[in-house]
């Protein structure tokens, strides 16, 4: 029963029936992501602004590429234990542990530019005279 009202609510909310680790579509993807270190015996959520969070995604990407870009995002922000030096500078070869969890939480399909609308609307002229 409960699963059932769960297929309910969820038909109302995005599109979660997508992959929930694949950003390689056109959609508009709300992405939470966590940033840790997984250093033997120091394994922890990385400290600041960006160590996690929730985002808009709007262009098509790798889970690779996402973990490339917020890892770098992160790397530099300020140190928030030394706030004149960036994060990239005071981890040093700690760099290695650092790993990404993220999830896609929903998606929606993406609006069309008004432009394209535009577009369309001539390329129907064309096709009408042509006909």
């Amino acid at each position: 029963m409960a699963s059932r009202a769960l297929m309910a609510v969820s038909s109302l909310v995005g599109n979660p029936t997508g992959d929930i680790y694949s950003l390689d579509d056109e959609a508009v993807k709300l992405v939470a992501y966590t940033i840790v270190s997984v250093k033997r015996g120091a394994e922890d959520v990385m400290k600041g602004n960006l160590a996690e969070g929730s985002l808009i995604v709007t262009e098509r990407m790798s889970g690779e590429t996402f973990a490339t870009w917020m890892i770098g995002r992160y790397l530099q922000q300020a140190d928030p234990e030394d706030p004149k030096k960036q994060i990239r500078e005071t981890i040093g070869d700690d760099l290695k542990y650092l790993r990404i969890y993220f999830v896609v939480s929903t998606r929606w399909p993406r609006e069309p530019l008004k432009f394209e609308e535009h577009e369309i609307e001539a390329l129907q002229k064309i096709r009408e005279e042509l006909a």
